[in-house]
């Protein structure tokens, strides 16, 4: 008798919501009051450390940005670090492979990091072409399937979601490191021009929906990557009420648009009993990239040509205008604080060159000073984290070419 009541209940459990792990479905969006975490700490200095070849391991770089004093080693001063796990990495070295590094980040009293998530194993890869792209989808196969099994195969997420099961599998390890996990690494990269355009013009993503063939990171539709969005948000949320959800370095107001003006719906993006709730409700935070060497250029009808602004004052105001062209997106569709909650920003990469490429601003000096100026600009337009693009260089000086 009591063995039977005892497989009764654990018969149960998984239909109870109550699991081994502790986590079960969330019942709240980032659209509920009180739901979007306030940050609770001062600006942290941050970077990413980049790639400069084998030799140079992940330790070894947080060394020199933060510094080590029993190797005394001064360190860059950096306090938090933007840092990528992918899928195609931890599927093939194991999940574990990076807990020794992120315990020496945290010796070195680096905190509230970002991850960035994605890049699928190929197992894993959706195979599927959109939007009669010459290129498959770069995004998860089986992400429509459901997020969430109860518990059936010892996890409560349904381990045939590919996505579902590396944010679970991930964030289930690293997210004492972690306070911004950060949905891909720019989704909105475009190389067709159309990200640019005003409303009106042909192809323009205020009108129309980024066309997957637009999309150089994803390949796939704007819903596909809502669908990522709401993954994330349900499975992290479940297991650390506090981290922050955040796009993943957004370039392009008018992506962020189609973000909020869209569900998770395949079909269409529409509103359905299934899919009930647009883009919005699945991030706390704005991450965006900014290089504003890009932005410097104006057409002057004196001379009848562009004139150009090279100098670290207007760089520093044409990032924050970059932040703030967000910010008026986001109050369009009502996260304002009053219909919906606001969100954080963040930058996860920023910078201009020190070398001058063609009508580019670059020298040592305005370089120095731009970036003093977009920190203390950050914090004066409550930008919770900045991350300098990057740690080093990878090339030398004379050898550097526009892009590299």
């Amino acid at each position: 008798m009591k063995k039977n009541l005892l497989r009764l209940l654990l018969l149960l459990i998984p239909s109870m919501g109550i699991y081994q792990t502790g986590n079960s479905q969330i019942n709240f969006t980032a659209n509920d009051p009180g739901r979007v975490p306030a940050y609770p700490r001062s600006f942290l200095y941050g970077t990413n450390m980049g790639y400069y070849g084998s030799s140079w391991d992940n330790i070894t770089k947080a060394n020199i940005a933060a510094g080590n004093t029993s190797l005394n080693i001064q360190g860059a001063g950096a306090h938090s670090l933007r840092l990528s796990l992918p899928e195609e990495f931890l599927d093939y070295w194991g999940y574990d492979a990076e807990l020794g590094s992120f315990n020496h980040y945290s010796s070195l009293g680096i905190q509230d990091n970002t991850v960035f998530l994605g890049f699928p194993s190929t197992a894993h890869r959706d195979n599927n072409y959109y939007g009669g792209c010459g290129q498959p989808s770069w995004l998860f196969a089986n992400m429509y399937t459901p997020i969430w099994d109860g518990g059936a195969n010892g996890t409560p997420v349904n381990e045939n979601n590919y996505f579902a099961l590396y944010v679970y599998k991930t964030v289930t390890r690293y997210h004492t490191y972690t306070k911004f996990w950060e949905i891909l690494n720019e989704p909105d990269f475009d190389l067709s021009g159309n990200a640019w355009k005003d409303p009106g013009q042909p192809g323009n993503w205020w009108d129309n929906n980024p066309s997957p063939c637009d999309l150089y990171n994803m390949k796939a539709p704007i819903f596909h990557y809502i669908r990522l969005l709401r993954i994330s948000y349900e499975i992290i949320k479940s297991i650390d009420s506090t981290a922050f959800i955040t796009v993943g370095g957004l370039g392009y107001p008018a992506f962020l648009d189609a973000i909020l003006r869209n569900t998770d719906n395949p079909a269409d993006g529409s509103v359905t009993p299934v899919y009930p709730v647009k883009g919005g409700a699945y991030f706390d935070v704005l991450s965006f990239h900014n290089y504003p060497m890009y932005a410097l250029t104006y057409w002057d009808n004196s001379i009848n040509n562009f004139a150009y602004k090279r100098h670290s004052d207007t760089a520093a105001e044409e990032f924050i205008k970059a932040k703030n062209r967000m910010a008026t997106v986001l109050g369009t569709h009502g996260y304002d604080g009053n219909n919906y909650p606001r969100k954080h920003f963040i930058c996860t990469e920023n910078n201009i060159p020190r070398k001058e490429f063609g009508d580019y601003i670059g020298t040592d000096q305005a370089q120095t000073n731009y970036v003093i100026k977009a920190l203390v600009q950050s914090q004066q337009n409550d930008i919770k984290q900045y991350y300098l693009f990057a740690l080093g260089e990878t090339q030398t000086l004379a050898a550097a070419s526009d892009g590299y």
